[in-house]
């Protein structure tokens, strides 16, 4: 727990001062990553998946609220 797991940043594991291209390039590198389809593909059993699904939430949360925070699109 604590306030890490929260923090935006850390859930896409780069620090405040990225930039805005490494900011979405980290983004999708985890989205693809995590991706239940990309990791069924790879033979990853389903309850692995559907934590990944929890995963993508939290990284889709994180970098819409970074991309609010900056003002991006």
């Amino acid at each position: 727990g604590g306030p890490d797991r929260e923090d935006p940043y850390v859930i896409l594991g780069v620090s405040r001062g990225v930039s805005d291209d490494e900011l979405k390039k980290a983004y999708y590198a985890l989205i693809k990553e995590n991706h239940p389809d990309s990791l069924a593909a790879r033979g990853v059993p389903v309850e692995f998946a559907r934590q990944a699904n929890d995963k993508v939430a939290a990284i889709n949360g994180a970098y819409d609220l970074i991309k609010k925070e900056r003002g991006l699109s």
